[in-house]
């Protein structure tokens, strides 16, 4: 796991004697670039008809949110940098492919990044590009998210194993206003 930076801050979100605030005062944390390698991952050979294949990898987002108040409310958004898909064999067969974050007791996948095939030339990396911030109420306070790689289309028909690498930035914001006053 690489971080590239981190930071927390104690901000100001209104002039004190505003009305409609919801907060005079937040903490925010962040970690701009997250980074996970996976070298060696082995996927199986697709039998004929078989048109998807998923893979869950764990994703550490460390210790980033130690700054913010244990009893405060945290809201979570995390934004997918890249990801890349790089094997040995012919990946051109995959016509879309996506990644999503998986709630702690929720099945239902939030998506974070996309991929469209958009040539037939043969090639063996495939890249996704994020789609916008993912709101993950608080999951500042966990360690990891699980993340699930679901790729679709006309699939190797042979064994084959790919890098992966995934960079996500992460930020929480906790209300200060109730711990203050």
């Amino acid at each position: 796991m690489r971080t590239t930076s981190f930071r927390a801050l104690v901000l100001s979100t209104c002039a004190l004697f505003s009305t409609g605030c919801d907060s005079l005062f937040f903490i925010e944390a962040e970690a701009e670039e997250i980074c996970k390698t996976e070298p060696n991952v082995d996927f199986p050979a697709a039998f004929p008809g078989t048109v998807s294949i998923k893979h869950t990898t764990n994703f550490p987002l460390g210790d980033f949110d130690a700054a913010l108040p244990d009893d405060a409310d945290v809201e979570t958004e995390l934004r997918l940098k890249s990801f890349e898909v790089t094997s040995s064999t012919d990946l051109s067969g995959i016509e879309r492919a996506s990644l999503s974050v998986l709630r702690p007791g929720n099945q239902e996948p939030l998506v974070i990044g996309e991929y469209r095939r958009t040539s037939t030339t043969a090639t063996q990396t495939i890249r996704l590009t994020g789609s916008g911030a993912v709101n993950l109420l608080d999951m500042a306070r966990e360690d990891s998210l699980d993340i699930v790689f679901d790729a679709r289309g006309s699939l190797p028909t042979r064994d084959w194993n790919a890098k992966l690498e995934t960079c996500a930035g992460v930020r929480a914001k906790a209300s200060y206003f109730d711990l203050v006053f």
